[in-house]
């Protein structure tokens, strides 16, 4: 169970009544952020699992023009749409500060964004903004599920829906084709489906709550923006020129000048780090890093944070003197509050 409250309200639950229901009769419960939780604990992810990512909600762009308004608004290439792998990519302002990530896929004519919740009614608003009299429309898919997947599940029974998208939940930098041990899918299916595959798995299957997907992300190091951070970070500040979610090739976007600007004139000065805290002290979203050596200034801040039972918390900091091996983090200024760095799945440097 996570020890990480979210405070965010800016969107109203788009849970489907009916995958509520079926996630409480499994004991599970909906908690603040919109994360779903369950009595159990794992001092461990196991091999095998299912879990409900019920923060995570769907929009659906379509129109004749949808493919090219987005492309006019991301930072992430539009062209490299495919059905084995999310497209990752992120909405910036006109000063190239990320409001919003999420996963891009194709389906049935229309392109459709896996966001965090939070994200849904500020990004909608920023996106209808632009529209004029380009055809496309948006609208929240509640009838959608997200689920990622892993070990030795079946997924054949969904190939028959017409409305399903079933592909890696990592982009190809975190451990290209060969990722060790049995790889995680996120699907997005109708709930009809979900509830279906959750009640026919029955024990077969470890039901875990949202959070773990939190935790995969972190240990992938792909960041998340909501709400709680929006508007603090460059693409670059959290890596995500480093799988996959910033073009330097297409056309313009919001803040497109900016985010080139840093690529080739500028020096990226944070990057994302991957580390985790050994004692029972509890960090939050969006709190500030220090340097141990430099506990008067802030050297970076908390992009994402998990924390469960039996499992240490492990978060992403965006900090300063990311390439500096001797670098040690705190959390508190006291300075007896610090992180271990731990590995990413890719190489902190600048693509070229």
């Amino acid at each position: 169970m996570s020890h990480l409250p979210v405070t965010s309200k800016t969107h109203k639950s788009s849970i489907d009544p009916s995958w509520l229901a079926l996630l409480e009769s499994k004991g599970g419960a909906i908690a603040e952020g919109q994360r779903t939780v369950f009595p159990q604990s794992q001092q461990q992810v196991p091999g095998q699992f299912a879990v409900p990512c019920t923060q995570e909600s769907v929009i659906c762009c379509e129109g004749k023009d949808a493919e090219s308004f987005l492309q006019s608004q991301v930072t992430c290439d539009i062209k490299d749409l495919g059905d084995t792998r999310f497209l990752f990519g992120a909405y910036c302002n006109p000063k190239g500060r990320v409001l919003a990530t999420f996963r891009l896929f194709p389906m049935n004519g229309a392109i459709y964004m896996v966001t965090h919740h939070s994200n849904v009614t500020p990004l909608l608003d920023r996106l209808k903004m632009f529209v004029l009299r380009a055809d496309v429309t948006f609208r929240v898919c509640s009838d959608l599920a997200v689920m990622c997947l892993s070990g030795d599940v079946e997924l054949d029974r969904f190939s028959t829906s017409t409305s399903c998208q079933i592909g890696s939940a990592w982009p190809k930098e975190c451990h290209g084709d060969s990722e060790p041990g049995p790889p995680a899918q996120l699907i997005v299916v109708p709930v009809t489906d979900a509830i279906e595959f959750i009640e026919e798995t029955g024990e077969n299957i470890a039901l875990l709550g949202s959070d773990y997907w939190n935790l995969l992300q972190i240990r992938h190091g792909i960041a998340t923006v909501t709400a709680l951070t929006s508007g603090l970070f460059t693409p670059q500040n959290i890596n995500l020129d480093l799988v996959s979610g910033v073009s330097f090739t297409k056309g313009c976007y919001p803040g497109q000048e900016i985010v080139a600007r840093l690529r080739y004139l500028g020096r990226v000065k944070q990057r994302v780090l991957r580390g985790k805290i050994n004692s029972a002290g509890e960090v939050s979203v969006g709190q500030p890093v220090y340097l141990a050596d430099a506990l008067n200034e802030k050297a970076g801040t908390i992009v994402n944070a998990s924390a469960l039972d039996g499992i240490n918390t492990e978060c992403l900091l965006s900090v300063s003197g990311f390439l500096e091996a001797k670098n040690v983090y705190c959390y508190r200024v006291q300075g007896n509050e610090q992180f271990t760095t731990l590995p990413l799945p890719y190489r902190l440097q600048e693509p070229r």
